[in-house]
């Protein structure tokens, strides 16, 4: 079972990056370079979403600078947690004699406990949050999410492990 918990975890940050990188190249197309992981941990650090530093021009870049840093690694922080929780829910869910893992069931599993996560998680650790990201990217990238849990969680057929009890 601890096994099946690692590979769920482990599962869960490959998700992490596989959203991480489609959510790159999403604010990429729309010329604005990890705007989503910046708004997201401006929420979790509690700072406002247009807020400059106020000072000379040079002193205000490198404030603004570092602020997008700390963003970064906030969200980071928050988003790789997070995405290995879902992983190890994902182990649970669909372990052997549960429930069958295919495309749809993990999209599904994306869809609803990744949203329920985020959207609960965006709150707890950011009650008043200034800014969300579409909910249609949210359910995008959840569904895709399921599906790396699903597919880094299920057997090929001949190849499974030994049944666990339950």
């Amino acid at each position: 079972m601890l096994d099946r918990l690692k590979r769920g975890g482990t599962a869960g940050i490959i998700a992490g990056f596989a959203v991480a990188v489609v959510v790159l190249l999403h604010d990429l197309l729309a010329r604005k370079p990890f705007s989503t992981p910046r708004v997201l941990g401006r929420n979790v650090l509690g700072a406002p979403v247009d807020g400059e530093a106020g000072g000379p021009a040079a002193l205000d870049w490198i404030a603004r600078t570092l602020i997008a840093g700390w963003e970064l690694v906030a969200w980071s922080a928050v988003h790789f947690a997070a995405f290995a929780l879902f992983g190890v829910l994902g182990a649970w869910v669909f372990r052997p004699g549960r429930l069958a893992g295919n495309v749809l069931s993990g999209a599904l599993f994306g869809l609803v406990v990744g949203s329920a996560m985020f959207y609960a998680g965006l709150w707890l650790v950011a009650p008043s949050f200034v800014a969300a990201p579409d909910w249609r990217l949210v359910a995008a990238m959840n569904a895709l999410a399921g599906v790396v849990v699903v597919s880094q969680l299920v057997d090929p057929p001949g190849e499974g492990s030994p049944a666990e009890p339950s």
